[in-house]
């Protein structure tokens, strides 16, 4: 296998229209790299500055009744992973910007992508999509000759007669064709790293663990992609039908597949219409989740505690603002009315995107696109986290102002009562959590064992086409 894998390398890398594509990915591997890491940093600069200003202008707003504030509202903000320099997933079409109010949860706004032509987004080119895409192309012409020559030349027969046995002359021409991508990939990794170092600050943090996994993710795909190239020249007869064959094969699997099953997903599972939404959460809240629990109703039981609670036959006896704690109660029962309809969303969501998770044990691009976003939170559920953050400080907000409101001493419908400046600086700010690479890895458990599978399947049918090549 030594004196195979030896030969093949030696022939690939003197290859003159190989030595040519080798030097174009790295150059698209260099633009793509500044390009890519300028982008993030601009973006992490704006995130920064949107938040600083935010706070800023929240520490000042000087005397004010506290649902003034709870009306005006406050903003959450996108956070910016250091990962997403590699992959940026489905972030540039997702919005960024979602504004924090009381009586209602509104949808993330202005994505990157909103206003842009079509062309634009191939300024979102990345080192992922340059390694999910492109380099199994390439693997494909440096690959799809590999067997399939020997047979024309009659190399075969001078193989057959001698000690080497074929399954050693397959692996051989696999393990060598595939050690050329990953110098090439290596080399394209660590012009990103390199990248990242120069345009961010010098002190910035590189998560190398998780780079580390995220990579070896991709070399496992890398081998799945040369490993069939390799077999499928060996099953066919002529190296032309080779070529054909798998550029048809990647047409099929890059291009045609994915927005067959993202159509697949939203026709089998469609979205129900925003009116409808809005008109069923609106029917809830006013008629109660069960149908038979009015919004007067619901009020006038809460009030009647009130009173009982503080021993006073009126609203303006109690020695609190009712008014803050009737909001936060409507406030209460609004929540469970939004978490009901947007789980049915959000559950919809994801029988739409599972098409392409099981589509993933046939196809190994839609496995390792939907595993990158997960690693470098640019995907779907890397978007929900953020809605999930941002929903669970709007709730705390709401609650802390209709609090003050409520009890920080002023009375039922004194409406003109406010809070002293210093009190603004009592509300903490927005956080968000981070998902550890155990967490992300499992959110994409089918697609990992997909992979899985494929390489599976892949070393096995190297196993039985060494049995049957001499036929072939």
């Amino acid at each position: 296998m030594k004196t195979v894998f030896n030969n093949t390398f030696k022939q690939a890398v003197r290859t003159k229209y190989l030595q040519v594509l080798s030097v174009i990915l790295l150059l698209l591997f260099i633009l793509i790299a500044f390009n890519s890491v300028i982008a993030y940093k601009a973006r992490l600069q704006s995130f920064e500055k949107a938040r600083e200003t935010v706070r800023t202008a929240w520490l000042n707003q000087g005397p004010q009744n506290p649902h003034n504030s709870a009306h005006y509202g406050h903003f959450a903000f996108q956070p910016i992973s250091a990962m997403q320099f590699l992959d940026n997933g489905i972030r540039p079409f997702t919005g960024a910007v979602l504004r924090l109010e009381a009586h209602a949860q509104n949808e993330a706004a202005f994505s990157p992508a909103e206003g842009r032509s079509e062309l634009s987004r191939f300024g979102e080119l990345s080192f992922a999509w340059m390694l999910q895409v492109l380099l199994p192309l390439f693997i494909i012409i440096l690959c799809f000759n590999s067997i399939s020559a020997d047979k024309e030349n009659q190399n075969l027969k001078l193989i057959a007669v001698q000690s080497l046995k074929l399954q050693s002359y397959v692996w051989g021409k696999v393990l060598s064709n595939y050690s050329l991508v990953m110098i090439l990939a290596v080399a394209g990794l660590l012009i990103q790293l390199t990248a990242y170092k120069t345009v961010t600050a010098a002190d910035t943090h590189i998560p190398f663990r998780t780079i580390l996994v995220w990579f070896l993710l991709y070399a496992i795909y890398l081998l799945i992609i040369t490993g069939f190239s390799v077999l499928v020249s060996a099953w066919v007869r002529h190296g032309k039908t080779s070529l054909v064959v798998q550029v048809s094969a990647w047409v099929l699997l890059m291009i045609v597949m994915p927005k067959i099953t993202a159509n697949a997903g939203g026709k089998i599972y469609p979205m129900e219409h925003k009116f409808d939404f809005k008109k069923a959460s609106g029917e809830d809240r006013k008629k109660g989740i069960n149908g038979h629990d009015p919004s007067d109703e619901r009020s006038r039981i809460f009030e009647d505690s009130l009173l009982k609670h503080y021993g006073v036959k009126s609203l303006a006896d109690l020695p609190i603002n009712a008014d803050g704690l009737l909001m936060q109660a409507d406030e209460d029962y609004a929540n469970l009315v939004y978490d009901k309809h947007f789980k049915r969303v959000r559950n919809n969501i994801a029988r739409q995107n599972s098409i392409s998770r099981w589509a993933s044990f046939v196809n190994p691009y839609l496995s390792l696109r939907n595993i990158s976003m997960s690693v470098c939170e640019s995907d779907f559920n890397s978007q929900l986290n953020f809605l999930a953050d941002a929903e669970k400080y709007r709730r705390y907000l709401i609650k802390k102002l209709n609090f003050s409101l409520a009890y920080d001493g002023s009375k039922t419908n004194d409406w003109d009562w406010k809070v002293t400046p210093d009190y603004w600086a009592t509300v903490k700010d927005i956080s968000y959590s981070q998902m550890s690479i155990k967490g992300k890895l499992e959110n994409t458990a089918v697609e990992i064992t997909a992979l899985i599978t494929m390489l599976l399947l892949m070393a096995t049918a190297v196993v039985i086409t060494s049995k049957k090549i001499t036929v072939l």
